[in-house]
């Protein structure tokens, strides 16, 4: 049965769909696309945030960044540790509108209110209110975008169950999410705050805030069509037996049994470290070891920015002919390559680069660098939803809520795992506190030593991290054959 025949039936009041039928292994473009438009929602919300909320709340607003920096941190903690709830209440929930679209509904509201009051914060009022009022948005924020979010990257599971389709689910998810972020810097930096003070223009914070929910909503929208349209496609789980506390340590445990879990979890995990590292190292390495100033490192960002960009339309011709561990394996040691040689090079004295062909270089290291996260990205987003077929041949539960869950924690836990990392390799290798980073005369006080053991630490000793994650991601072992063994046999025993 064709999705329009299942749609057309549905319509005039006819029987469900056989669930004994495998899922239709064909999206139409357009619900595809449509689909798509909800990464728009995290790309755009964490591209804002990851880029301007500091800078914002510290030299705008006056906030102490001790303070902003744990109100900030609140919710990424509450956030994570509430993941796996809301990952195992999606999974559970019967509803004659699917087990996620009324998540995604009921997230989006709060989402779009939080993300413009937090680029609105009273300019009246104390540090200790606004610390209070600031922990209240962060969390509130955070928590919406995952009660969005989660439901929605599950959903992906149940739109087809073809190895194939997956992976283009997966490109379209990329390409049209990372439009996002490229709509952030160009919005951000181009329009609301361009200009030598426009950073400090507190009014075009919100103006860029509103513009953006614009887009927001418009990606979160068709994505609840989507899930609307294609309710009659998703598989209705066994009712919840037990309260939700109750039940979520025993499923935790059950997904902590398996394998594939494990290892997409480890993997994911330490990918991430790799990157949250090389991030929190990027401004000290790029103005003290290699010597950039801000216009030479900001055409390094957009490099990676168009790299970021430019995977999806070089992966999705590569996903129908590769398998997906094998994108994950290139992706991950393309990072290793792209953090370790450059610096590695010139730790050893063989980069033969200066000047302009120095930056030259380093941009094109930049974009492969984007290029190649963009492919192991993709290719997490397009096994997570096999991993789940797997979990419900092994155990007979669907579980797409918690494994990105999972994906989802891993990833926060991971970014403050990179910033602990590279806070303390700046007080191992006695990094000088209170140096001005736009100073060159700064920058020559630096002991060399010093200047090596931090380019070291963010090129080739995040690399070194990435080799366990490389290391991890051979164990993983459903491929194309495999994925076809296992629907084959969850079709059979469904008919049964």
């Amino acid at each position: 049965m064709q999705l329009s025949e299942i749609e057309e039936s549905a319509a005039l009041g006819g029987a469900s769909p056989d669930t004994s039928a495998p899922l239709v292994e064909r999206l139409p473009l357009g619900r595809k696309v449509a689909y798509s438009a909800g990464q728009l929602v995290e790309l755009i919300i964490g591209g804002t945030l990851n880029i301007f909320v500091l800078f914002y709340t510290t030299a705008v607003c006056g906030l102490p960044a001790g303070l902003a920096g744990l109100a900030l941190g609140a919710g990424l903690v509450i956030d994570a540790i509430l993941d796996p709830l809301i990952g195992s209440l999606s999974d559970g929930w019967r509803s004659r509108f699917g087990r996620r679209v009324p998540f995604m509904v009921a997230g989006l509201v709060p989402l779009v209110l939080t993300f413009n009051l937090i680029f609105a914060l009273p300019s009246t009022w104390s540090h200790t209110a606004l610390f209070m009022w600031l922990t209240v948005l962060s969390v509130s924020l955070r928590v919406s975008l995952s009660i969005f979010s989660l439901p929605y990257q599950a959903l992906s599971a149940e739109l087809s169950s073809d190895y194939s389709e997956r992976s283009s689910i997966a490109v379209w998810r990329w390409g049209i999410g990372i439009m996002g972020t490229v709509a952030v810097i160009a919005l951000g930096y181009g329009v609301f705050l361009a200009g030598p003070s426009g950073l400090s223009r507190r009014e075009g914070y919100l103006s860029l805030t509103l513009t953006l929910t614009v887009l927001i909503v418009i990606g979160a929208l068709a994505a609840i069509y989507t899930g609307l349209a294609t309710r009659h496609l998703q598989r209705e789980t066994a009712a919840p037996t037990h309260a939700i506390h109750r039940r979520l340590l025993g499923e935790m445990v059950e997904m902590l049994r398996n394998r594939t879990f494990c290892i997409l979890f480890g993997a994911s995990l330490l990918l991430h470290i790799t990157q949250g590292v090389n991030q929190a190292l990027s401004l000290h390495v790029g103005v003290f070891f290699w010597e950039l100033d801000s216009e030479q490192m900001q055409t390094l960002m957009m490099a990676a920015v168009l790299g970021l960009a430019m995977g999806a339309p070089l992966v999705g011709p590569l996903s129908m002919r590769v398998e997906k561990r094998t994108m994950l394996i290139v992706g991950i040691t393309g990072l290793m390559i792209c953090y370790s040689v450059p610096a590695g090079l010139r730790l050893l004295g063989l980069l033969p680069f200066t000047g302009t062909a120095l930056i030259a270089f380093l941009t094109a290291g930049s974009f492969i660098l984007g290029l190649m996260f963009a492919l192991s990205a993709i290719a997490f987003i397009s096994i997570i939803p096999d991993a789940a077929d797997e979990h419900e041949h092994q155990f007979g539960t669907r579980r797409e809520g918690l494994y990105f869950a999972g994906w989802s924690f891993a990833t926060k836990a991971a970014h403050g795992a990179g910033l602990l990392i590279a806070g303390l390799v700046l007080h191992l290798i006695r990094f000088p506190e209170n140096v001005s980073e736009s100073t060159a005369a700064a920058a020559a006080m630096i002991p060399e030593q010093t200047v090596a053991w931090l380019g070291f630490a963010g090129g080739p000793g995040a690399g070194l991290i990435a080799l366990f994650a490389i290391a991890l991601a051979l164990f993983y072992r459903v491929d194309r054959k495999r994925h076809a063994e296992i629907i084959a046999d969850l079709v059979a025993r469904r008919g049964a």
